[in-house]
């Protein structure tokens, strides 16, 4: 009987439960005062036993003249009991493989930051982020009229000065003309002429990648993910390699 115990309690039943359902096969059907009575716990926590093993399928009751009569269902009822059991796994486990992506990005360090900002001060905060990243390198896909048409030289100063005390090598490819001297933080600029115009910038520094509107309604998204960081340097190392100069 020791292993029935056992088996009964990996089915998800409580002790007393298990001891409840045992003892009600013997007994057939009995009052709930003698089964706790054999069983040797109070009548309220054979009661709460008794439902939840009904619940189950597992037990049912009778009226018996004035007497409510309790006893465990035929045994081979824990057959069903179990392929219910496996079922409902069988569909949680489903469930679990079909979401395990969204559970995955929200593990420690998996989920990538993304923050929205808007408006000058929104940019603003973007370049204080830059600062505030101390990036060994960076690289930079803009259009030069675009950007100067929302910064001036000064707004750009600090940036520029920090880039260039930390001594952050950098690459930029540009559309548009320049109005100020390359930067000094940079370590080589390419002029590009794309088919397309385009006045947006993408920044990326650290592991951090900054795509930014310059156009109407200005708009900076920062995304914090080492691996999107590496995507977008690996296609801007190939457009690196396919420009001259």
């Amino acid at each position: 009987m020791t292993q029935w115990k056992k088996i009964l309690k990996s089915l998800g039943l409580t002790d007393s439960e298990t001891t409840i359902y045992i003892l009600s096969l013997e007994l057939g059907p009995a009052p709930v005062q003698d089964i706790a009575r054999k069983a040797g716990v109070s009548r309220m926590t054979t009661y709460t036993a008794i439902e939840s093993l009904t619940n189950r399928g597992l037990m049912s009751s009778v009226l018996k003249g004035k007497k409510m009569l309790y006893a465990a269902e035929n045994p081979e009822r824990l057959i069903s009991f179990v392929k219910g059991k496996v079922i409902e796994a069988e569909t949680t486990l489903r469930e679990i493989e079909h979401s395990l992506g969204e559970l995955k990005l929200k593990q420690r360090g998996e989920k990538p930051a993304v923050r929205l900002l808007e408006g000058i001060e929104g940019l603003q905060t973007y370049l204080e982020d830059v600062i505030a990243t101390k990036p060994n390198d960076t690289c930079e896909f803009y259009n030069a009229d675009t950007v100067f048409e929302v910064f001036t030289p000064d707004d750009l100063k600090p940036l520029r000065e920090h880039m260039s005390r930390l001594k952050v090598k950098g690459r930029a490819l540009h559309s548009g003309t320049l109005k100020m001297d390359p930067r000094k933080e940079v370590e080589t600029v390419k002029i590009i002429h794309p088919h397309k115009n385009f006045g947006g910038d993408i920044f990326v520094y650290g592991n951090k990648v900054a795509l930014s509107t310059l156009h109407g309604k200005i708009i900076t998204v920062i995304i914090e993910s080492q691996e999107i960081a590496d995507t977008i340097q690996a296609l801007f190392d190939l457009a690196w390699k396919g420009t001259k100069a």
